[in-house]
């Protein structure tokens, strides 16, 4: 085992690696690439692939070792263990973060697969971390969170850059992914009492078509999960490809305390809970439902009801 007592905590971190930088990246490729997708195909690319093009770009080895650090963190039992991890997670996190986003300013082909694949372990990391007060998961108290800022390049450039992405490198994470995500739309309304309700209420027209949008997207993550007779077919990709999807103005709406923003993040938990058994998802269900019930006055607290009721959350 790595970890010695005399390590920790660990006073003084470089961006140099030591022994036990390589002793993660070891516990990444035996361990934690495997928890990061179920899909038998994505496990060998993030096992294999991704620490080989991180090789050739610190950034996204730092990225490695961060989610492997917080991945024993959280599976230890000795709190100077704990500490220990964490505080490299932290370490390897803070370092990648900052490269990567300077190099988001002057993107080019060489660097566009290393950033996105970043932007995938940003998310799980920022997940990983566990839910705090007043946290939104994409957005907090300090604006919106480092991952969706992330995420939000990445659209961007893959819908004015495209040819940024089209990279061997990637290649196989886009065909594995478009093979096994493929979904037939059954064209079923799945949250139709939510939407007479919006609608009934009346808000201005601009924002209505911005809750029916998102409410739109959601039914269709909803009509994919209803289609798995088991919930380990589940590939967590598939629901949180809705907050890939969401408009920039929803999340304007949900950071501006809006109820029927609220509303709707609030039945996104009904699908985030089908995917307890992933170790950087648990938690942020019963979190986001209880900000979200805090937030709101008793009239839109009614509308939680069936969210409520599907994940077994009560009120504190």
């Amino acid at each position: 085992m790595p970890f010695d007592r005399q390590d920790a905590p660990i006073e003084a971190l470089s961006e140099g690696l030591d022994v036990s930088d390589f002793s993660l990246l070891h516990h990444y490729t035996i361990s934690t690439a495997l928890t990061l997708a179920v899909v038998p195909g994505l496990h060998t690319f993030m096992r294999v692939n991704v620490p080989q093009l991180a090789f050739s770009n610190r950034f996204l080895l730092h990225g490695v070792l961060a989610v492997a650090g917080l991945h024993l963190s959280r599976f230890k039992k000795d709190a100077l263990e704990v500490n220990y991890y964490m505080t490299k997670a932290l370490h390897h996190h803070g370092l990648a973060l900052r490269k990567a986003t300077l190099l988001m300013q002057e993107l080019d082909t060489n660097s566009g697969p290393a950033l996105y694949l970043f932007s995938t372990l940003c998310f799980t990391f920022t997940l990983g971390l566990g839910p705090k007060s007043g946290d939104f998961l994409l957005f907090g108290k300090n604006g919106i969170s480092d991952w969706l800022a992330q995420i939000r390049g990445m659209r961007t450039l893959l819908e004015t850059k495209p040819e940024i992405f089209h990279h061997e490198v990637l290649s196989p994470l886009f065909e594995i992914s478009i093979r096994n995500m493929a979904h037939t739309n059954s064209g079923i309304e799945h949250l139709p009492e939510l939407r007479e309700q919006i609608v009934r209420v009346g808000p201005p027209e601009a924002e209505l078509e911005i809750y029916l949008t998102a409410l739109n997207q959601l039914s269709e993550r909803f009509d994919v999960v209803m289609d798995s007779s088991k919930a380990s077919q589940i590939f967590p990709q598939q629901i949180y490809v809705w907050l890939y999807q969401l408009e920039d103005d929803y999340v304007r709406l949900l950071q501006e305390n809006k109820p029927i923003a609220l509303v709707i993040l609030s039945y996104f938990c009904i699908l985030l809970n089908r995917l307890g058994s992933v170790w950087w998802n648990r938690g942020w269900a019963e979190h986001l439902l209880s900000e979200i019930h805090s937030s709101l006055n008793q009239e839109y607290r009614i509308w939680m009801q069936r969210p409520m009721e599907e994940t077994g959350w009560v009120p504190g």
